[in-house]
């Protein structure tokens, strides 16, 4: 048995177990195109408590018994021991029931994606999602956006055929590649839909790749995280889709993925703090 259909038989256990759960972390990202080795199981779970999942497990005549292992996020996380591999390494089971990168599980549940996985229909994280999921201090997460991203964007542009569609393909570029093959289909010809995309990016670098396009000053809408004045004006005069602009917006990314790790590290210190005080 392979691992992806090995996933598969897991979920189903779940199911019949009552956990409703998407999977996420490398098994997502190799659903999703990215060839990625993975011998762990990670899924978000639709439960209230990681007591919940315990009990649902020892009800579960595959997964009953497992052996728990230590958490540090003990409200929020907890995992099993599904057994060893051939060459020594653990196997692991995760449940996620709260994670400070994703919405509600009800919310991220309606963004899932459907598809055939292992010879399985399994629910994964939506591409956005599992993006988001990611933004954590290892850099090893980062390399999977920086994929995930590319075939995010190549998924919009597939998709860009109308008005609505090409409005979201612009508002969520994320990669230089779906920059620059929006770029030569002509996407960004027309101010009026990028004026109207870039009022709803989110992300930071979604915006940097538009700024040049912008007529006078328009103001910056919801980001995720704000660019920095430093880079704004620049950008506002760059050339668009030339070195200098393109250099700005990588700039922009780093200065993004510098502030999400930094988010992440201090969630982990509050986690950890507290429960040494409460020790």
């Amino acid at each position: 048995m392979t691992t992806d259909q090995r996933l598969g038989q897991i979920a189903g256990a779940l199911s019949a177990a009552g956990v409703d759960a998407l999977v996420m972390g490398g098994h997502a990202v190799r659903y999703y195109g990215v060839d990625r080795n993975t011998v762990d199981f990670d899924f978000y779970a639709g439960v209230g408590t990681t007591d919940e999942v315990r009990n649902r497990l020892n009800g579960s005549q595959m997964l009953a018994g497992l052996r728990e292992g230590p958490s540090w996020r003990s409200g929020d996380f907890v995992r099993f021991e599904l057994g060893k591999l051939p060459d020594g390494r653990e196997e692991w089971l995760e449940f996620w029931v709260h994670n400070h990168l994703l919405a509600d599980f009800r919310s991220v549940r309606e963004r899932g994606e459907r598809g055939t996985y292992g010879g399985a229909e399994l629910q994964f994280l939506s591409l956005p999602d599992l993006m988001r999921s990611k933004e954590t201090e290892r850099e090893g997460d980062w390399r999977d956006i920086e994929l995930l991203e590319e075939i995010f964007d190549a998924r919009n542009l597939a998709a860009a055929s109308g008005l609505e569609s090409v409005t979201k393909l612009i508002s969520q570029l994320r990669s230089r590649r779906g920059f620059e093959r929006a770029k030569v289909q002509g996407v960004f010809n027309d101010r009026a839909v990028v004026q109207a995309a870039a009022a709803s990016c989110q992300h930071p670098v979604s915006y940097a790749f538009v700024v040049p396009l912008m007529d006078g000053i328009t103001p910056a809408p919801a980001l995720r995280c704000a660019i920095d004045k430093t880079l704004i004006e620049p950008l506002r005069i760059a050339s668009f889709g030339e070195p200098r602009h393109l250099m700005l917006v990588e700039l922009v990314r780093r200065a993004y993925k510098r502030w999400a790790m930094e988010i992440d590290r201090q969630d982990k210190q509050q986690r950890l703090t507290s429960k040494s005080t409460q020790s």
